[in-house]
């Protein structure tokens, strides 16, 4: 339990203990760690929405005092009108604003009751799973900035609006795909119950006419909103195929569904003949039943152009006569210069004109260690700045970056990759013409042999070869497969994957980050046997001190030391390491050179690299660092050659550290130093061989491979990119998923057969019926959705999935990856 006394009321940091400050929420006085934390729940009390303490699900997040600075910036947004949201016909913007914080319903119920109250804000609506904050908003009225400012009061931060029709888009097709299917779902219920009234009054000796007619009226008027709402998709699709001269699947059904709403009606009003209205819900349900489905699978694969847009940051410092203004990102021009601060992002693709500093590629290059990148050298957008502040020019910008062309290889490579399992294209419109003339032939036969028979005959054709089980068996078994795969760690974004799988017979390994995890981790300690007085404790003491005040990815191989000495006077030497002062003496820690110019020569540890430490009498300690493996590596390694697969290594780091891992694993073939442009090349030569490829990766740089191999992973900590580019998404950290993956695909390719032959099955054995007569219109309903259900169920094996290897890990982890 937490201590009231020794935690932040707001955001349960630990309180220093010579800080003193409190705010009276409920009439008790609550510590805050913070002037930040203070400031904001004082402004949630004194709105009188105190209440939200009460709530909430979960603590707050701390408030970071360098929000200050991008709330400064966001004036700079109040005179671009693009960046507003959608226009609205009474002259309100709609704006979606990424805003990060959000923790549970009680943060979107204060974000709603805090905005509301400002005049100009017509209505607030706050997604938690996403957090995405729809505002209607009047610029009239009230300013972009202001409300961007009342975000930050709460101890939120609002994103600028860079992906906003994109996902705006997407959040409306969901919803109108799941209104229609709440309403065909409805609609079937009801009159499923009036159509069983109907049957069981003529099972048992007939029903009073009045009764008959008030049932079938309630089922006219439940069926009618199904047709016209859910049902209009159908209608709008086949139209669309007429005008193409592509007649696809839409064209048989829309008649079905047009033809037996239409029958029903006359037949009902004329007092005669059978009605339909049953089998017209029933149809249209499970029609919409699958597309949701599929639609759903779909939406979870993460836009590109998102994640390339977080990549990069939101504001930048352009130097102008005046001296430096802040302002997007995206306004940035060729020729702007701009100073980029230790620890933050490039924004643009420039040229450094004043300074010099190191510089992390990773993300980029896929190089491990950082680069010095001095004046006249080019740096890339999106990489870190790691030293100090430096000047740069831009060269490129915006949509002309590194970054943007590593969008546009993505799309091309996801264009190129092969689509398993997919339909062929001539398949659909041939069979639907087959569909219309076996049903005219129908029609006409009955027609001149018995002319009341001939309707519902050529409509049983129409409803008894529509495609329910055939369109469901892909999709209900996708759908089964991708929560059995999230119960085991793994997030299926692409349901490609789970039928190229089985077929994979090469796997292309990234390293860094892939393989290895990507951080350092200190090794063996050598100690200079020319300076007896040294202490291994203290000295990793004072390692500690002086890499606590670097960004350098080395820092990270001494963050788990508590005990670190305080350090004076820090400066940073780009490409060389860190000095500062303890107890009024010089020590440096990073390169033998730096630290001292008679060191030894390095030992040329392939695994990682060496960091040195001295003071002013020359060098005392030497750690080595290397780059450990990810749990199961080694098994998945094995398990795969086992397999018969092929194995490789694709990596942008030096050949060194990638022979290192590929002798350590026994992978025989490995290249490094590759560009995102080598790697795609690569994968496109192995496809040429007629190999089916699975890349596995984790970095921005492999994001067009991922998107061009024929299948693709990202392991757990990939970046966004990364992600939104792969097939499926490892959830945990141990990498022994990859094999739980290859047996999901082989047991969905199983039940994918399994459902497409009952299906076909199905179908080749009731047309005849339909054909002869025999069949009406309602028990080929009854019969389509009883096939439907078979097909669904048979699918619901996969959703009890393979689970090898580590257990699935937190269910807070998969339910993470979902959101995202």
């Amino acid at each position: 339990m937490e201590n009231a006394e020794s935690t932040c009321f707001h955001c349960g940091e630990p309180v220093p203990p010579d800080l003193h400050l409190e705010v009276e929420i409920d009439g008790v006085e609550r510590p805050m760690c913070c002037h930040g934390c203070r400031a904001v729940a004082q402004l949630i009390h004194a709105s009188g929405l105190g209440r939200f303490y009460r709530f909430r699900q979960e603590l707050n997040r701390r408030v970071d005092p360098a929000a200050q600075e991008a709330r400064e910036a966001w004036s700079a947004v109040d005179s671009r009108e693009a960046l507003w949201g959608r226009e609205r016909d009474d002259g309100t913007r709609e704006l979606l604003l990424q805003t990060e914080g959000i923790r549970c319903a009680a943060c979107a119920w204060l974000i709603r009751s805090r905005l509301e109250s400002f005049e100009g804000i017509r209505a607030v609506q706050v997604d938690t799973a996403t957090g995405f904050t729809r505002i209607v908003w009047n610029p009239a009225l009230i300013r972009l900035s202001a409300i961007a400012g009342a975000l930050f009061d709460l101890g939120y931060i609002p994103h600028l609006p860079l992906a906003e029709s994109e996902e705006e888009g997407r959040r409306a097709e969901r919803r109108d795909s799941l209104r229609r299917l709440g309403v065909a779902g409805l609609g079937m219920m009801q009159v499923m119950m009036y159509a069983v009234g109907l049957y069981a009054g003529e099972f048992q000796g007939g029903m009073s006419a009045a009764s008959r007619g008030f049932l079938t009226w309630l089922s006219l008027i439940v069926t009618l909103p199904v047709v016209l709402y859910s049902g209009r998709v159908f209608f709008v699709g086949a139209w669309r195929g007429l005008r193409a001269g592509r007649p696809g699947m839409d064209l048989p059904v829309a008649l079905a569904i047009g033809l037996a709403f239409l029958a029903s009606c006359v037949n009902f009003f004329r007092g005669s003949g059978e009605v339909w209205f049953d089998s017209v819900v029933m149809f249209i349900f499970f029609l919409t039943l699958g597309r949701h489905v599929e639609l759903v699978l779909r939406h979870r694969n993460l836009q590109a152009g998102s994640a390339l847009a977080r990549l990069l940051p939101e504001w930048a410092r352009r130097i102008t006569a005046q001296g430096t203004e802040t302002l997007p990102a995206i306004d940035l021009e060729q020729g702007d210069r701009v100073r980029v601060a230790a620890g933050s992002a490039f924004p643009c693709d420039g040229r450094i004109v004043d300074g010099a500093t190191d510089v992390d590629e990773s993300l980029l290059s896929g190089e491990s260690r950082p680069v010095l990148r001095q004046t006249g050298d080019a740096v890339i957008a999106g990489s870190i700045n790691l030293s100090q502040s430096v000047d740069v020019e831009a060269t490129a910008a915006a949509g002309e970056t590194t970054v943007s062309s590593l969008g546009r290889m993505l799309l091309q490579g996801r264009s190129d990759s092969r689509d398993a399992g997919g339909v062929p294209g001539w398949l659909v419109p041939v069979f639907t013409v087959g569909v219309l003339v076996l049903a005219a032939l129908t029609g006409w036969y009955w027609q001149s042999a018995d002319a009341e028979r001939a309707f519902p005959a050529a409509l049983a054709v129409l409803v008894a070869s529509c495609p329910c089980a055939l369109s469901l068996a892909l999709p209900a078994v996708q759908a089964a497969a991708s929560r059995g795969l999230l119960q085991s760690g793994i997030l299926l974004t692409r349901s490609r994957a789970l039928h190229t799988l089985p077929q994979v017979d090469t796997v292309v390994f990234d390293k860094t980050g892939t393989l290895t995890r990507g951080d350092p981790v200190r090794g063996h300690l050598s100690l200079n046997p020319g300076r007896p007085e040294a202490d291994s404790s203290r000295l990793l003491a004072i390692a500690a001190g002086l890499e606590s005040h670097s960004a350098h990815p080395v820092a990270r191989a001494f963050r788990d030391i508590a005990n670190a000495v305080p350090v004076e006077a820090v400066r940073s030497i780009a490409g060389r390491g860190v000095e500062g002062r303890i107890d009024g003496e010089r020590w440096r820690i990073g390169s033998a050179r730096f630290v001292d110019p008679v060191a030894p020569e390095s030992s040329g540890d392939p695994s990682g690299g060496e960091v040195w430490l001295g003071d002013e009498r020359g060098w005392l300690a030497c750690w080595t660092l290397s780059d450990t493996l990810r749990p199961g590596v080694r098994e998945t390694v094995a398990a795969l050659r086992a397999r018969g697969l092929q194995l490789r290594i694709c990596s942008g780091d030096a050949a060194a550290p990638v022979g290192h891992v590929a002798e350590t694993l026994g992978i025989d073939v490995w290249s490094s130093r590759c560009s995102p442009e080598d790697k795609l090349s690569i994968i496109k030569k192995l496809q040429k061989q007629g190999r089916t490829v699975l890349m596995i990766g984790d970095g921005v740089n492999d994001a067009p491979v991922l998107a061009g191999a024929d299948a693709s992973m990202a392991v757990s900590g990939a970046t966004e990119l990364a992600n939104s580019s792969a097939d499926l998404v490892l959830t945990a950290e141990n990498l022994q998923r990859v094999e739980v993956a290859f047996e999901a695909g082989r047991k969905a390719v199983r039940l994918v057969r399994q459902n497409l032959t009952w299906a076909l099955m199905y179908n080749a054995s009731v047309l005849p019926w339909a054909v002869s007569g025999a069949l009406q219109p309602w028990m080929a309903a009854i019969g389509m959705s009883a096939s439907s259900l078979l097909v669904v169920l048979n699918a619901a094996r996969m959703a009890a999935g393979p689970r090898r290897g580590e257990g699935s890990g937190p269910p807070g982890i998969a339910r993470e990856a979902l959101v995202r």
